[in-house]
C-alpha cells in the first residue's frame, strides 16, 4: 500500500478516486504541523476524534487537507439542535416505480463505504440524541433501527471526527457530556500567533505586499484584543469576533487594490462598517491609523459604465442579465434611486457580491435593506429567492423533504434554500435571529469555504450540491437592542461581510425618493414642492416620536422610518390620475398620511397637534399649480436621465483626490486628575512652589504646565509617582474598608470578565430542548413505514412526522436565589471582594435574565457594638435588575467593610422566611469565611465550637425546608466544607476563578434540584 508523508507523518493513500473534496490548502507553520500530528496519531489508531477550536482556527480544513493528499472520500454533516437520528441512520425514499427503497444518511454512507464522517458544531445537538451513536463511537457499528435492524459493521478506512468551539465563551455551545466525549482523542486545535499567521496569509495571497500583510495582521489582533477590553461594540449588545477568516477575506480584497485609497476603503469595510455605533466607527479607524499612518480623505461615491461592467464605488459588477448595461442599470434603478445616503452602501454591498462573500445587513427595525438585495439582483440579472426564518421551523422546511406529487404518490420536493442553491439564484434570508441556532447552524456547510449544501438521505443524493459561481447569499439581521432579544452567535457571525445599514434622514435623498415614487423629475417644480413638504413632515413626525413628544403615555416609542413615507407616496401616487382640483390634492394628501402615519396615534390631542404641523406645511403651497402639473407628469417617463445621469460616470478614480490637512498639536492638562488636591510640595526648577494652583498652571507662565521645568513647566511630571504615593499614605485611611473604585471604573476593567461568565452562565442556563413527533394527513416528512402500512390497509393516514423542537423556556419558574454576603471587616480583602463583586454582577445579571428572583444581602455588625446585626439588602428579590439596581448593588458591594463579623446561624432563619410563596427551588449562596464571631486558630476548632455547631444544625434544619445552601469560603482558612453538603473554597491560588466556580455550581443545583 502506497503511503504519503503528511507533517512527518506516513499515512495509507487510499486508492478511490472520483468522489467530492473542496479546494484545500495549508501553509505549514509550525502550529499547523502541530495540529496535524496531534490529528493523524488518533487517525492511524482508527480512535475517533474530537476537534475543539475558535471560529475559524481551521478544524475542518485540517481534515480536508489530510483527506486531499492521501485521496480519502470526506463526508461533513452540520449538526443542530433540530437533528434526529435519521438524519444521520437514513430514511426511505420513493423510486420512480412509486415503491419505497432505503437511502443511507451520510453517516450510514460512511460506515457502509470507509469514508470519513465529519461531524461539524456536534455539540450543538442534543446530547440524547447523540447517545444513538455510542455504538458508532465505541465498536465502530452502527443497527438500522430505522431502517431493517440490520447491524452495520464500518468497513475499512471509515473514521468519526467531530469539530466544535469550546463551550466556554461561544453562544449556544455546550460540553459533550462524559458518557459521549470519554470515546474521543479529543484535541484541541491551537490558534495561530501572529508570526504564523503573517506567513499563512503571505502563502495565500503572494501578491500583496509582505508590509501590508503585517498591517492587517496587527490591526485584527488591536480590533480583537480592543473587543475583549470591551472598548467596542459593548453598546451593540452583540458578539464581535474577528480573526483569519476576516483577514483572508480582506487580502483577497488587497491583491485587487492598487491605491492607497483603495486600500484603506477594503480595511474600512471589513473592519469598520460591521460596528453599529459612531464612536465605536471612529475608534477602530483610529486604531487603524495607529498602524498605517497614511489616512485619505473618504472620496465621493460614483456609479460608472464601462464597455462591460459597472462600477458602484469601488466595486466592479458585470451584469448578467443579457441586457445592455444601460438596461440593466435603468431596470435597477426603476424603483431604487442611487440617492446620495445610499451610494456609500451601494459601493460596501457591490464590493462583497464582487468578491463572491456572503452578506450580513443589519439595521434598526424602521429600516429597508432587503431593498439593496432586491437592487443588486435586477441590477445583475438574477433571480432572488427569499426565505422567512421563525422560531419553530424545521429543517425540512427549508432544505426540502417528500411530499405528496399525486394522489398516494411521493417524490422529494426541494425546500426554498435547495431550489436556490441548485438553480444559482441570489439567497435571501430574513429572520436570522428568531429562527435560533436548531436552525441557521445547519448552513454552516453552505457558508464557509465548502460553500456545498448536504441534502437529507430521503432526497436520494448523495454528493452535495455545489454554490453556482455568480450566486450569492444574504442575511438580513434586526439591531438587537435588550439582551433578552435573540441574536446570532459570532461564530455564525463571522462567516459573513456585516455591512450596517442606516436609516436615510438627510432631506435631499429623501426628496429624490419620494419624486421618484410620485414619477416626476427634478424640473417638475410644483411637484417637488410637494416633495419637500412631505419630506419635512416625514421627519418632524420622526423627531417627535424619539423624542416622545408624542407617544409619551406608551410602553413602546412611534417609530416611522422610510416604509411610511414610501407608503405615503404611493398611496398619493395611485391617486393623481383622478385629482383635478388643489382641494381634491389636499384630500389625498392628508388623508394618505392619516393612514401612513397618524392614524397609529391613540392620544386624540397628539393625533390633532400632527395634523396640524402637516396642515401648517401645506397651507403656503400652490396646491392647485401642482394638480395642474398632474396631468403633465402622465406623458414623462418615469425617470429622469438627468437627474440620475449625474451620477453615471465614466472613470470616478479621476474624482479621487488626496487629503491635505495640518495636525493639531494637543495640549495636555492635569485637571482631571488633580482638581482639588493641595499637596504642599519642594519649588520646582521653575522657582514657582507648587500648591493648588499648580495644579492648573496659573503660576506657571500660563503654559499649563508644559515646557522645561526651569521655565515655570514640567513639575507634575517631574514628581508624579512620589506625589501620589504620599497621597495614597495620608488617604488611606478614609477607604481602607471600600474598594475605591467608581461603577464606570470597575465595568471598564473587568466588564470582559462579567461578560465571559454571563455567556457561560447563559449557556449552562440555555432553556433544554424537548423533540416531540406528531404524526398528521399533511405535514413536512414521511414516515416510510407508516405510509407503507397505510396503503397495504393496515394503517391509518397519518403518515406525515411533523417533528419539532422545542425550548422550555419557562422551566426556571419557581427558581429563587439570595446572595448572603459577610460584609464584615475581617473578610475585606480587596482581590476577593472584586471577584466576588464580578461573580454577584455577572449572576444577577444572567439570572434576572432568564427571569429567576435574584435578592443580595450584606450582613456585619456595622457600629462594632456588640448588639445589632445589620441585614443589608442590595437588591430584593421582586426587583427587576436595570442600571439603576446595578448602580445600587455595586455601591452596597463596594462599600462599608468594616463592621463587625457575626455568627451566621442568627441570620439565616430570617433569611430563609425572605423567599416567596411562590418558591418551588430556594437556593442560598452564602460568602464568607464562616469562622464566626469569634473566630479560632485551627478550623476544627471553630467546626466544633458552639458557633459551629448551631450554624451546622441551621443549615440542617433548613434544608427540611428544601433550602438548597451553597457556602462560598473566602480566604486560606475557608470552613465550608464543614457547614455545607454544596461549597466552594476560594483562596488566594484561585480566587480569579471565583465567577466561573460560582456560575458552574449555582447551574448544578438548580439542574439537580429544579423541576419545572
Amino acid at each position: 500500500m502506497s503511503v504519503v508523508r503528511i507533517a512527518g507523518i506516513d499515512v495509507p493513500v487510499s486508492d478511490r478516486n472520483g468522489e467530492w473534496l473542496p479546494d484545500t490548502s495549508l501553509v505549514l507553520t509550525p502550529t499547523t504541523i502541530r495540529n496535524l500530528q496531534k490529528i493523524l496519531h488518533p487517525l492511524r489508531a482508527g480512535i475517533p476524534i474530537l476537534l475543539v477550536g475558535d471560529a475559524g482556527v481551521g478544524k475542518n480544513a485540517l481534515v480536508y487537507y489530510i483527506n486531499a493528499l492521501r485521496r480519502h472520500p470526506t463526508i461533513r454533516y452540520s449538526f443542530n439542535e433540530d437533528t434526529l437520528p435519521e438524519d444521520m441512520v437514513g430514511a426511505y425514499r420513493v423510486d420512480p416505480m412509486h415503491s419505497f427503497i432505503w437511502s443511507d444518511g451520510p453517516l450510514t454512507r460512511a460506515i457502509r463505504t470507509g469514508a470519513v464522517f465529519v461531524a461539524d458544531e456536534m455539540n450543538l445537538a442534543p446530547p440524547e440524541v447523540l447517545k444513538r451513536f455510542l455504538s458508532v463511537f465505541a465498536e465502530a457499528n452502527i443497527q438500522l433501527l430505522e431502517g431493517d435492524s440490520t447491524t452495520l459493521q464500518a468497513a475499512d478506512g471509515f473514521h468519526f471526527i467531530a469539530t466544535q468551539n469550546p463551550a466556554e465563551g461561544f453562544e449556544g455551545r455546550k460540553n459533550l457530556p462524559r458518557e459521549i466525549q470519554k470515546y474521543f482523542a479529543t484535541i484541541y486545535v491551537d490558534p495561530y500567533p501572529d508570526d504564523e499567521i503573517i506567513q499563512i496569509l503571505a502563502g495565500t495571497h503572494p501578491a500583496v505586499d509582505a508590509e501590508l500583510i503585517r498591517a492587517v495582521v496587527a490591526i485584527n489582533t488591536k480590533i480583537e484584543n480592543a473587543i475583549l477590553k470591551r472598548e467596542i461594540g459593548t453598546r451593540d449588545l452583540e458578539r464581535y469576533h474577528f480573526n483569519l477568516r476576516n483577514m483572508n477575506r480582506l487580502c483577497f480584497r488587497l491583491a485587487a487594490a492598487p491605491t492607497a485609497v483603495a486600500r484603506q476603503r477594503e480595511l474600512y469595510d471589513i473592519y469598520v462598517h460591521p460596528f453599529r455605533q459612531a464612536e465605536d466607527k471612529k475608534f477602530v479607524q483610529e486604531l487603524i491609523h495607529s498602524v498605517i499612518s497614511d489616512k485619505h480623505a473618504e472620496t465621493e461615491v460614483k456609479i460608472a459604465v464601462a464597455n462591460d461592467s459597472m462600477k458602484v464605488g469601488h466595486a466592479v459588477l458585470i451584469p448578467g442579465s443579457g441586457k445592455t448595461e444601460k438596461e440593466a442599470i435603468d431596470t435597477a434603478l426603476q424603483s431604487f434611486p442611487p440617492v446620495v445616503s445610499r451610494l456609500p452602501f451601494l459601493a460596501s454591498i457591490g464590493r462583497a457580491i464582487e468578491m463572491r462573500e456572503n452578506i450580513l445587513l443589519e439595521s434598526d427595525a424602521d429600516v429597508e435593506p432587503e431593498e439593496y438585495v432586491e437592487f443588486f439582483a435586477r441590477l445583475m440579472g438574477a433571480k432572488l429567492t427569499v426565505i422567512h426564518l421563525s422560531k419553530g421551523m424545521h429543517t425540512s422546511d427549508i432544505l426540502g423533504g417528500l411530499k405528496p406529487v399525486r394522489e398516494r404518490e411521493l417524490a422529494w420536493v426541494d425546500g426554498p434554500i435547495t431550489r436556490a442553491v441548485r438553480n444559482g439564484d441570489y439567497l435571501l434570508i430574513r429572520g436570522l435571529e428568531a429562527a435560533g441556532p436548531e436552525l441557521v447552524e445547519k448552513l454552516n456547510m453552505l457558508l464557509d469555504d465548502a460553500k456545498a449544501l448536504l441534502l437529507p438521505p430521503e432526497a436520494g443524493e448523495k454528493d452535495p450540491l455545489i454554490l453556482k459561481e455568480k450566486a450569492v447569499i444574504f442575511a438580513l439581521k434586526v439591531f438587537r437592542n435588550t439582551k433578552s432579544t435573540p441574536t446570532i452567535s459570532r461564530a455564525f457571525r463571522n462567516r459573513f461581510s456585516s455591512i450596517i445599514v442606516p436609516a436615510i434622514t438627510d432631506s435631499e435623498s429623501l426628496e429624490e425618493i419620494v419624486l421618484v415614487a410620485l414619477g416626476a423629475g427634478e424640473e417638475d417644480a410644483p411637484m417637488r414642492e410637494l416633495a419637500s413638504r412631505m419630506v419635512q413632515f416625514h421627519l418632524k413626525i420622526r423627531t417627535l416620536a424619539e423624542k416622545r413628544e408624542i407617544g409619551s403615555g406608551n410602553i413602546q416609542p412611534y417609530a416611522y422610518g422610510l416604509t411610511n413615507l414610501h407608503r405615503w407616496a404611493d398611496l398619493l401616487s395611485s391617486t393623481l390620475a383622478a385629482l383635478e382640483t388643489g382641494k381634491d390634492l389636499h384630500e389625498s394628501i392628508v388623508r394618505s398620511a392619516g393612514i401612513s402615519y397618524l392614524n397609529e396615534i391613540s392620544d386624540p390631542n397628539e393625533r390633532e397637534k400632527a395634523y396640524q404641523i402637516l396642515e401648517r406645511l401645506l397651507a403656503s403651497m400652490p396646491l392647485d399649480e401642482v394638480a395642474a402639473d398632474v396631468s403633465a407628469l402622465k406623458k414623462k417617463p418615469l425617470i429622469k436621465q438627468n437627474k440620475f445621469g449625474k451620477r453615471i460616470d465614466w472613470n470616478p478614480e479621476d474624482h479621487f483626490r488626496e487629503a491635505n490637512t495640518g495636525r493639531a498639536k494637543r495640549k495636555v492638562s492635569g485637571n482631571d486628575l488633580k482638581k482639588g488636591i493641595n499637596i504642599n510640595t519642594p519649588e520646582t526648577g521653575g522657582g514657582t512652589k507648587e500648591g493648588q494652583d499648580a495644579w492648573y498652571g496659573e503660576d506657571t507662565q500660563g503654559n499649563r504646565g508644559q515646557g522645561p521645568v526651569g521655565s515655570g513647566g514640567g513639575g507634575w511630571g517631574y514628581r508624579t509617582e512620589e506625589l501620589y504615593q504620599e497621597f495614597l499614605k495620608k488617604r488611606r485611611a478614609l477607604w481602607e474598608y471600600n474598594l475605591g473604585v467608581s461603577l464606570k471604573d470597575f465595568h471598564e476593567i473587568f466588564g470582559p470578565e462579567i461578560e465571559r461568565v454571563v455567556i457561560d452562565f447563559d449557556r449552562l442556563l440555555d432553556p433544554r430542548s424537548d423533540i416531540h413527533r406528531r404524526y398528521q394527513s399533511h405535514g413536512s416528512r414521511v414516515d416510510g413505514r407508516r405510509y407503507l402500512a397505510y396503503i397495504s390497509g393496515k394503517g391509518d393516514g397519518r403518515v406525515f412526522d411533523k417533528t419539532t423542537v422545542t425550548l422550555e423556556r419557562d422551566r426556571l419558574k419557581g427558581v429563587e436565589i439570595i446572595f448572603a454576603m459577610n460584609k464584615g471587616r475581617r473578610i475585606f480583602n480587596f482581590e476577593y471582594s472584586i471577584a466576588t463583586l464580578v461573580s454577584i454582577l455577572s449572576s444577577s445579571i444572567i439570572l434576572s435574565n432568564h427571569r429567576v428572583p435574584v435578592g443580595v444581602v450584606g450582613y456585619s455588625d456595622l457600629t462594632n457594638g456588640k448588639k445589632d446585626i445589620d441585614l443589608s439588602w442590595f437588591k430584593n428579590l421582586e426587583e427587576e435588575y436595570t442600571t439603576q439596581t446595578e448602580e445600587h448593588l455595586f455601591d452596597g458591594l463596594s462599600r462599608d467593610w468594616h463592621g463587625d463579623t457575626i455568627s451566621e446561624s442568627e441570620i439565616l432563619i430570617p433569611l430563609a422566611d425572605s423567599f416567596s410563596p411562590a418558591a418551588t427551588t430556594k437556593i442560598m449562596v452564602m460568602l464568607s469565611d464562616f469562622r464566626g464571631a469569634r473566630a479560632k486558630m485551627k478550623p476544627e476548632d471553630t467546626a466544633s465550637s458552639r458557633e459551629g455547631i448551631d450554624l451546622k444544625n441551621t443549615i440542617e434544619q433548613l434544608a427540611r425546608r428544601d433550602i438548597h445552601f451553597l457556602g462560598v469560603g473566602l480566604g486560606p482558612k475557608s470552613l465550608a466544607d464543614y457547614f455545607f453538603p454544596e461549597y466552594l473554597s476560594v483562596s488566594g491560588e484561585n480566587y480569579s476563578n471565583l465567577p466561573v466556580l460560582l456560575s458552574n455550581k449555582i447551574s448544578e443545583i438548580i439542574h439537580r434540584h429544579h423541576r419545572s
